[in-house]
């Protein structure tokens, strides 16, 4: 793993909101306007895979970007939440599993 601590919200979300901007070349993007409204679906779907990529190559974790996130109609926020609560599952998964393995390396 690359990093062994696991970014808060406001990190990941704020990290997220960095990455719409560069993407929608705009200043301001309020947490809380509609996900519908940054850019087409395309520009959606690049900004999760760019998202996704920039998490796994940080933390050395994959971030699984469920297909229907492109097109729901909630707010910027929201879609950082589920991404988030996905993100967080994985990566305790992850230290769980490493430390299973640590394990069996000693018993053997």
């Amino acid at each position: 793993m690359s990093a062994s601590k696991r970014p808060g919200f406001e990190q990941f979300r704020d990290a997220l909101i960095a990455l719409i901007k560069e993407h929608v070349k705009q200043e301001e993007i309020d947490p809380f306007s509609p996900w519908l409204h940054v850019g087409d679906e395309s520009t959606r779907e690049a900004i999760l895979h760019a998202f996704k990529s920039r998490m796994e190559s940080t933390y050395g974790v994959e971030l699984v970007v469920e297909p229907h996130l492109v097109s729901l109609d909630r707010p910027v926020e929201s879609i950082a939440v589920q991404l988030h609560h996905v993100f967080n599952t994985i990566f305790l998964m992850e230290q769980i599993n490493a430390r299973i393995r640590a394990r069996l390396k000693k018993s053997r």
